[in-house]
C-alpha cells in the first residue's frame, strides 16, 4: 500500500489546493446558495460524502451563473484521517461528483496557502462563434454572432484593455462594495491581451492581476460593439482611460462565451508581457 504523501503539510489538518473544470450551464454560478444549484454546494456535497461531516470550501472567487472553468481553484482542510496521497484524490471526488464537474488536480500546500488570498492574477477566455447557424455543440457555449464584424477592430479594441486602468466603466455592483468605495477600487492591471480566430470562433483571452464583478464580460462587450461599428475606438479609449461617474461599458456579453482558464500564483504568475 502506498506511504501517504505528506510533502508539504503541517499539523492534524493538512491543507489541499484542488483545481476543478466544470459546465457552467446547469449552475447558478459557484458560490454556495440555498436551494444548492451552485458548483460549490456540488462540491461540498462530495466532500460531505467523503469525509461523512459537513465540509466547507474556499474558492479563488465566484463565477456567474452560466459562466464556464478549466482552471478554477479552491482549497479545504481535510480531516487527518483522510491523508491520502495527492494524485488519488481527483478519483476519490470525481465519483462522488456530476459529470459535469470534474476535480483535475490536487496537490498539499502549506497552511498559510489560501486559494482566493494568495492569488495573483487570473486568466479569462471568451468565445465567439461567427457561424451562420450555431452549432448545438456550441449552444451555452459561445456567443453567436454572426452578423458582419471586423475581427482586426476586435483585436484593437482588445488591446486597448492592456496596462493598468480605472476599471468604474467596466464594472457591475453586486450591493455589497466597501462604503466609501475606497478611490483605488476600480484599478487593475491587465497584463496579457489577445484575440485568435480559429476557423468560426473568435476567442478574446485576458490575464490580469484582478477581475471585477462581470468585469470581463463588459470588456468583451464593449470591444465587439467596437468591432461592430457601434461606438468608435477613440470612445472606447475614453472609457477605459479617462471614465466620468456615469460611464458605463455599452454592453454586457452572455455569459455563454465565458471561461476561467487559469487561477496564477506567486510562484507561476505569468509575467507582464504585453500580446
Amino acid at each position: 500500500m502506498p506511504k501517504p504523501d505528506r510533502s508539504n503539510t503541517i499539523g492534524p489538518m493538512p491543507r489541499i489546493r484542488f483545481t476543478t473544470a466544470y459546465d457552467g450551464r446547469p449552475y447558478l454560478g459557484w458560490q454556495s446558495q440555498p436551494g444548492g444549484r451552485t458548483v460549490q454546494d456540488a462540491l461540498e456535497r462530495a466532500f460531505s460524502a467523503l469525509f461523512g461531516s459537513a465540509v466547507r470550501i474556499h474558492g479563488s472567487g465566484r463565477t456567474d451563473a452560466g459562466v464556464h472553468a478549466l482552471g478554477q481553484v479552491f482549497h479545504v482542510d481535510a480531516p487527518d484521517t483522510h491523508r491520502i496521497p495527492a494524485d488519488k484524490w481527483p478519483t476519490a471526488l470525481n465519483t462522488r461528483l456530476p459529470r459535469t464537474i470534474r476535480i483535475t488536480q490536487a496537490e498539499y500546500v502549506p497552511p498559510g496557502f489560501h486559494a482566493r488570498f494568495s492569488a495573483a492574477g487570473k486568466t479569462y477566455r471568451y468565445c465567439i462563434s461567427r457561424a451562420p447557424v450555431l452549432s448545438p455543440f456550441d449552444a451555452g457555449l459561445a456567443w453567436h454572432r454572426p452578423l458582419a464584424w471586423s475581427t482586426d477592430i476586435l483585436e484593437q479594441a482588445v488591446r486597448l484593455f492592456l496596462g493598468t486602468h480605472d476599471f468604474t466603466a467596466f464594472a457591475a455592483l453586486r450591493g455589497n462594495e466597501p462604503r466609501p468605495i475606497p478611490a483605488d477600487y476600480f484599478l487593475r492591471t491587465i497584463t496579457q491581451a489577445q484575440v485568435v480566430q480559429e476557423g468560426e470562433h473568435v476567442f478574446i483571452t485576458l490575464t490580469g492581476t484582478g477581475f471585477l464583478y462581470k468585469m470581463v464580460r463588459l470588456m468583451a462587450g464593449a470591444a465587439h460593439e467596437a468591432a461592430r461599428g457601434k461606438i468608435t475606438l477613440d470612445e472606447l479609449a475614453r472609457l477605459i482611460n479617462y471614465p466620468r461617474p456615469d460611464d458605463k461599458s455599452p454592453f454586457c456579453a452572455p455569459p455563454d462565451g465565458l471561461t476561467l482558464m487559469q487561477v496564477h500564483y506567486a510562484e507561476e504568475a505569468p509575467g507582464n508581457k504585453q500580446e
